[in-house]
C-alpha cells in the first residue's frame, strides 16, 4: 500500500462550558491513527482543543480525516473544504456525518458511517486509489453523480481487538497529559433508550466490553502519564456484575488505578457492594445523568426513574465519599418556569458538588430529532448551536429567550458566591475551585451570547430573524 500522509482533526466546540478547560479528545482518532500508523502511514493528529490547526498541516497531508459531533459541524466541514482546496483527498466521520452523511458528502469525497475500527485500512486503501470504495462497508461516496451508501459495517464485537490508543500521535499531547487527566475506555453500548440520546444509534444497545486483562494492560501502559482518568464508557456500571468483577481484578493484582472518575447512570446507586468497592478503587466522581425531577419529563425522556430514585442516589454515592456530578435537561414539553428554579433547588438541597443545566437539543440520530423535525418545531439547523446551550425548537410553555436564560439561571444559583465561599471556609479548596470557575463560565456564556437573547427577547428566532410562531418571553 502506498505510504500515506495523514492528517487527522477533531475541531473545538464552538461554545462555552463548564468543562472548557478540562477538555480531553475522543478516542475515535486516537484509535485509528494508531492503526494507520500500525500499516506504516505518517500520522498527525491536531485535537483543536489542544492545539490549533497550523498552516503547514494541509500542506503536508495527502490525506485529511475529520471527526465531528453535530455542534462542530460547521468547523468539520470548513477544515475539509480547506484540505480539498489543498489538493488532499477527504474523508469526515463521527456521529453527526453518521447520521447525515449526505451533508458530510458536500464537504468531503468520503463519509465514514458507525464504528470505523474494522473498515479503516480498507478506507486507507481507497484513500490511495488501491480498492474500490463499493468494497468498503460503512463508507458514502458519489459514484457518476449518484451518492451511494455501503452497508453498515459490523460493530466490533471483541473489544480486545481494538488498539490502545498512541496518544504520541495527538500534537501537544504532553502538555495536555501534564494536566493530568487519562482518557480510558472498557467498553461500547448503552442499555437504555433515552429519546434524546445518539448514542444507542451510533453505539448499539448491546454492550460489548474489554476483557479485564486488556484493561489491566491499558491502565500499566499509561503508568506515570497522570495522576487521574476518566473512564469514556457511556455507562460504566451498565452490568454491577463486571463492574464488580474489574474492579476486584485490578485490585488484587495490583494494577496502576489513579483516581478515577466515570459516567454511571441512577441505578448504579441501588448496588451498595458496588459503591464500596468504586470507593476503594479510587473513584472519585461520577457523572449522572439525573434529567430532570419531573416524573412527566422522565416518562417522555423514557427514564426509568423518578425524583425519590434520584435523591437516594445522591446520598448513596455520598455515603461512600463519591462526588456527584448531576446532569439535568431543561425544556422537555412539560417542563415549566417554576420547573426549571425547582431543579436548582433540589441540587442544592442535595449538596450535589456540580451540576450542568442543559438545554434538550435535538441531535440528529435521536428519536426526538425525529419527532421535531416531523412536527416543524426545529427553528434553526445552525449546528453550531447544538451545544446544549442553545434552545433550537419550538418549546410549548416558554420562548428561546426564557428557556436559555432560565437554564443558565439555574446554575447560576447553583454556583453563587456566597456558596462558593462557604466551601472555601470549610476547607474545601478543590471544590471551590472547580465551583468558581464554572460559576465563571456561565458568566462568559452570558457575554457572549448577549445580542442573541436581546434578539430572541424580541420575539425573533436567532437564526431566521422571523417572529416566532410559539409563546414569546415575558
Amino acid at each position: 500500500m502506498k505510504n500515506l500522509k495523514i492528517l487527522m482533526i477533531e475541531p473545538k466546540s464552538p461554545g462555552k462550558h463548564i468543562f472548557s478547560r478540562y477538555a480531553i479528545p475522543r478516542l475515535g482518532l486516537p484509535i485509528l491513527g494508531t492503526i494507520a500508523k500500525g500499516l506504516g502511514h505518517d500520522v498527525r493528529i491536531v485535537f483543536e482543543e489542544q492545539r490549533s490547526l497550523q498552516k503547514g498541516d494541509m500542506a503536508w497531508a495527502d490525506a485529511v480525516c475529520v471527526s465531528t459531533i453535530t455542534s462542530t459541524a460547521p468547523a468539520a466541514y470548513r477544515f475539509a473544504d480547506q484540505a480539498r482546496q489543498a489538493g488532499a483527498r477527504v474523508i469526515i466521520g463521527g456521529p453527526h456525518a453518521t447520521f447525515l452523511p449526505e451533508e458530510g458528502l458536500e464537504h468531503a469525497d468520503f463519509v465514514m458511517r458507525g464504528e470505523a475500527e474494522e473498515s479503516f485500512p480498507a478506507v486507507l486503501e481507497v484513500l490511495s486509489q488501491e480498492r474500490a470504495p463499493a468494497e468498503v462497508p460503512g463508507l458514502s461516496y458519489r459514484l457518476d453523480g449518484e451518492i451511494r451508501h455501503n452497508p453498515l459495517a459490523e460493530r466490533p464485537t471483541d473489544m480486545d481487538r481494538v488498539p490502545i490508543a498512541d496518544f504520541s500521535l495527538v500534537a501537544g499531547m504532553k502538555g495536555w497529559f501534564h494536566r493530568g487527566v487519562i482518557p480510558i475506555q472498557t467498553s461500547r453500548g448503552c442499555p437504555h433508550h433515552c429519546s434524546f440520546c445518539s448514542v444507542t444509534p451510533m453505539f448499539g444497545h448491546r454492550m460489548r466490553y474489554a476483557s479485564n486483562e486488556r484493561v489491566a494492560e491499558e491502565l500499566e501502559r499509561r503508568r506515570g502519564s497522570g495522576d487521574a482518568m476518566f473512564i469514556y464508557d457511556d455507562n460504566f456500571c451498565a452490568s454491577p456484575r463486571r463492574t464488580k468483577e474489574l474492579l476486584d481484578y485490578l485490585l488484587r493484582r495490583g494494577v496502576f488505578l489513579p483516581e478515577w472518575s466515570a459516567q454511571v447512570s441512577v441505578r448504579a446507586a441501588k448496588d451498595e457492594q458496588m459503591l464500596s468497592l468504586m470507593a476503594r478503587a479510587g473513584c472519585r466522581v461520577v457523572y449522572v445523568g439525573f434529567e430532570s425531577i419531573q416524573q412527566e419529563s422522565l416518562d417522555l425522556f423514557r427514564k426509568r426513574q423518578g425524583e425519590d430514585d434520584i435523591r437516594e442516589a445522591v446520598r448513596a454515592f455520598h455515603r461512600h465519599g463519591i462526588r456527584v456530578h448531576g446532569m439535568f435537561i431543561t425544556g422537555s414539553d412539560t417542563d415549566t418556569v417554576e420547573n426549571i428554579r425547582a431543579t436548582a433547588r433540589f441540587a442544592i438541597e442535595e449538596d450535589i458538588e456540580t451540576v450542568q443545566f442543559l438545554v434538550l437539543t435535538p441531535l440528529p440520530g435521536s428519536a426526538f430529532f425525529n419527532e421535531m423535525e416531523q412536527a416543524g418545531r426545529i427553528q434553526s439547523h445552525d449546528w453550531s448551536l447544538y451545544d446544549a446551550h442553545h434552545a433550537v425548537f419550538q418549546h410549548r410553555n416558554m420562548s428561546e429567550a426564557t428557556l436559555m436564560e432560565e437554564t443558565m439561571n439555574g446554575m447560576a444559583k447553583v454556583y453563587a458566591w456566597w456558596r462558593t465561599l462557604g466551601l472555601l471556609l470549610r476547607g474545601k479548596v478543590k471544590r471551590a475551585v472547580i465551583r468558581a470557575y464554572a460559576a465563571n463560565q456561565v458568566r462568559r456564556w452570558r457575554r457572549e451570547n448577549r445580542a442573541l437573547l436581546r434578539k430572541a427577547r424580541q420575539g425573533a428566532t436567532f437564526t431566521t430573524g422571523q417572529p416566532l410562531a410559539g409563546p414569546q418571553a415575558g
